[in-house]
Formats: structure tokens, sequence, C-alpha cells
């Protein structure tokens, strides 16, 4: 169930990363954006150390720029803690840490909603590890000999799993849905049987259906990027050992396909299975999409110029514009990437980027 491959997508301003398993089912993506903070996963920075809060169990460190990060510490034995996917380490300070010591860092988890990235200390002199798409690669069991295979911009199969991971629903191999809400406090999944046919008795169905669905939890939390709690609400009856071959399907799959920490509990007398799992990227819907759940202005943006470039590799001499909506023309416009010196390099000057008062974009042929 290792990685067998990984789709590489380059257009202007992102590159997608999807892997795939034997099977060739997604299993895995990764989002890297020319606009990104630095802080990305396995990112090596210098700080400073900032203000400690021991309510918080640690201290806040200031990176370069204007962004921060979190250091969790144990002030009543002066140790800072590192943990990441192949050891645990713990750095002991000869005494307290003072505001403004210059530390160096690894990020170990990118920032999410509410949640600023979360680092390790490093020695000064240690020698670089892996950042963004390489430390996403070696988490993933086999990603970092898994072949990489260049898309094109707007692979239908990259795109696909991207839209796929995006949705609240996901169909169940054997039919049914499994149906995933994150909330502020946790991730809960749901699972609905409705179109799955089935035959056996109500435990020998049940039991089907909760560890199919439990095998492809674990295989959305990659696909999604999510961490923390999560929480799976089983169909009954659960009897016999059934809770602990629900419980064994997850881990199996998950331990198949990452080398991140997770532990799950056995589904308990009201059918819910708890999974608690390691954050280390951010959330792929908030990268992409706001709080209502519609693309962000950098995504509509960005996706506009991947089916420009698209379009333009299908028709190698056709004259094509790109129309944006306002804001994101306004977030390209600000945002510093030198799109049409970019696009201009590949395809020539036959590309241009417009604005149009409609809420998405549109690729369209010009005289």
């Amino acid at each position: 169930m290792a990685i067998a491959r990984i789709l590489r997508e380059q257009s202007v301003g992102e590159t997608r990363w999807l892997a795939l398993d034997s099977g060739d089912r997604p299993v895995a993506l990764y989002v890297e954006r020319s606009c990104a903070t630095p802080a990305v996963l396995g990112a090596r920075l210098e700080g400073r150390i900032g203000k400690t809060e021991p309510g918080a169990g640690g201290t806040f460190i200031t990176l370069p720029g204007s962004d921060s990060a979190f250091l969790r510490t144990d002030h009543r034995q002066n140790v800072a803690f590192r943990s990441d996917h192949r050891q645990n380490v713990a750095f002991r300070f000869t005494s307290p840490p003072s505001e403004g010591t210059r530390v160096s860092v690894e990020i170990v988890s990118e920032a999410r909603s509410g949640k600023l990235p979360r680092v390790n200390l490093v020695a000064p002199d240690a020698a670089p590890e892996m950042a963004g798409a390489d430390a996403w690669r070696s988490h993933l069991k086999g990603g970092s000999a898994a072949r990489v295979e260049d898309a094109a911009p707007g692979d239908p199969v990259v795109s696909a799993a991207f839209e796929d991971a995006l949705r609240p629903e996901v169909t169940l191999p054997g039919g049914g849905q499994l149906y995933i809400e994150r909330t502020r406090a946790l991730t809960a999944a749901d699972i609905d049987s409705a179109g799955r046919m089935m035959k056996g008795s109500a435990g020998a169905r049940a039991l089907s259906l909760n560890r199919e669905a439990a095998a492809e939890l674990a295989r959305q939390i990659l696909l999604r990027g999510l961490g923390g709690l999560v929480v799976l609400d089983c169909v009954s009856p659960i009897a016999g050992d059934g809770a602990a071959k629900i419980r064994a399907a997850f881990t199996e799959t998950w331990e198949g396909l990452t080398a991140r920490r997770a532990k799950a509990l056995v589904p308990s007398a009201l059918g819910l299975m708890e999974v608690s799992a390691d954050w280390w990227i951010t959330p792929l819907a908030e990268r992409m999409l706001d709080t209502a759940g519609a693309p962000t202005p950098e995504t509509l943006a960005l996706e506009g110029l991947r089916q420009l470039e698209k379009a333009a590799r299908q028709d190698r001499m056709a004259r094509l514009a790109l129309a944006l909506p306002q804001a994101a023309h306004d977030w390209l416009a600000a945002s510093g990437l030198d799109a049409p010196a970019l696009l201009a390099a590949r395809y020539g000057a036959r590309l241009s980027i417009g604005v149009h008062g409609r809420t998405g974009f549109e690729v369209c042929p010009t005289p």
C-alpha cells in the first residue's frame, strides 16, 4: 500500500503534488505556492525567543518578517522538546532562554486556523533537512523513493484528486458515503449506507461498512492534510471483536501509507471511534477556500492561470485571454508574481490577463 508514484503539476505560481498508491488511488496531496510564507514543513529558519506562556506550555518565536511560531517547552526542567516522525529529542537549556535570544528552529507543523506554525529547536550548525514538498514526501511510506512524474497544467487526474478532497462527501469503494466535516474542536466523519448493496446478517453488514469507512478515513486524513482529534461515527451493531477489527482497518491503512503518528481507539459503546493524529501541513481546505467554502481570490487567480496554460498547450498558435474576478485580479496584482512575464517566457507574447465583473474566471480566444 506504500506510495507507488507521485505526480507533480507545475504551473505559474503554484506546484501541486499528488501521491498515488499501488492501485493508483490518490492518498496524499500537497500545494506549494510562490507567494506562501517561508514557514513550510521542514524549513530551517533563524528566529528570536519571544514571550513565554507557561499556561500554554511553550514560548513564542519571532521568525523573519512578520511571522511567528510556537515552541513547546517544559520550564520546570528547562527543556524544549523536539519530536518528529523519526525520533524524539530533548534540548536542555542551561538556563531559561531570555527574550530576544537568537535560535535556529525547524517547522514541524505548518500554520492552520487559529494556530501558529509549531517549531523545534535545532543546533545552528545542523545539517539542512528537507523542506516543503520534500519533507511532505519523507513522511509518506515510500514517498522519498517513489518516482516523480511531471503532469501538464490542468492534468485531469490531479484536478480530480484536489476537487474530491475539497468535497465533504466521499463515495466508499463498496458503495455508501463518508461525510467529513471539520469543526473548531475536531473533525467528524459520518457513514451513510445509502446506495450500498449488502448481504449477510446485520452485524456482518455493519462490520464490512465500518471497516471500509475506517480505512477510507485514514486515506482522507492524509489527502485533506488533517490532524488533531478525528471521530468516526460507526454503524451499529458492533458485536464481538468487531470494534477491534474496525480500529485495525484504520491502523493498517494508516501505517501502510505514512510514518506520521496517529492513535486510534476501538469504537466506544456509543459507536464512536476516536483518532488522534499529528498535525503536519496546513489543511487543504484552508489553503484553497475561504470560511464560506468558496475559492479564495488567490485560489481563483492561480486556477485561472493553470487553465490558461492548459489552453495554451492545447492550441500552440492561439492568442488567449484570462478574465479574472476583480478580487482575484487585485490579489494577482499585489502578489508580486509577474505572471505575464512568466507566461511569455513559456508561451510567447500571445497570452493576456484582464478583469471582468463575474464571480468565476474565463479563458477565451482573442483576435
